[in-house]
């Protein structure tokens, strides 16, 4: 398995995964939570091959990849920078080194059924700009701001135009009532549940 993988809690405490680990309340259970959200035998994080995998077990409250309830019985490939959903509970999954190695990935075509609201190809570029730092292990709170994407897309001068695009892809993406602090840290999480990213 290459690259170090680990989970990282909302205390900022990680827990290194070498294998397949289960979640839940119960004692039992390889990571625990005390949220009374979280059922006593939530989910697994497992492993098959050079892939891992989400598994809800029965939870009662549910188990979200990116914001998607998993279905019990249905593991869904992880990704580097994926949040998982226990309960009301928020754990990432890094992954680093699967940047580097696409076939350690699944294509969005193989988990989810195509999305009817595409992106243009600046608009694209827009997206890949402002959530490359994220997929990269970077923070959703330190995304580059409109006058950033516009430098890296070689158009300094064009932060209008950068504004623009991202209130189509707001508008795509479901999220043009969001606040606008929200926005642009939703928009990353949708992006990459679409494939956009």
């Amino acid at each position: 398995m290459p690259g170090d993988i680990w989970l990282t809690f909302p205390d900022g405490k990680e827990h290194e995964l070498k294998e397949s680990v289960t979640i839940g309340r119960d004692d039992a259970n390889d990571l625990t939570f005390t949220s009374p959200t979280v059922s006593r035998d939530h989910a697994a994080v497992t492993v098959t091959g050079d892939r891992w995998y989400l598994e809800d077990r029965g939870s009662f409250n549910g188990t979200f990849l990116n914001g998607i309830r998993v279905q019990p019985g249905t593991p869904l490939p992880l990704r580097h920078a994926d949040r998982i959903g226990i309960g009301a509970e928020t754990v990432l999954f890094s992954w680093p080194a699967q940047l580097q190695d696409p076939d350690t990935t699944e294509s969005l075509e193989e988990v989810a059924p195509a999305d009817s609201a595409q992106l243009s190809s600046f608009q694209r570029q827009v997206v890949q700009s402002l959530c490359g730092p994220w997929l990269a292990g970077a923070s959703l709170e330190s995304l580059p701001s409109n006058e950033q994407i516009a430098a890296q897309l070689g158009t300094p001068g064009a932060t209008g135009t950068v504004k623009a695009a991202l209130r189509r892809i707001y508008a795509k993406a479901g999220l043009s009532d969001q606040a606008a602090h929200a926005k642009r840290r939703a928009l990353c999480r949708v992006a990459r549940q679409r494939g956009w990213v």
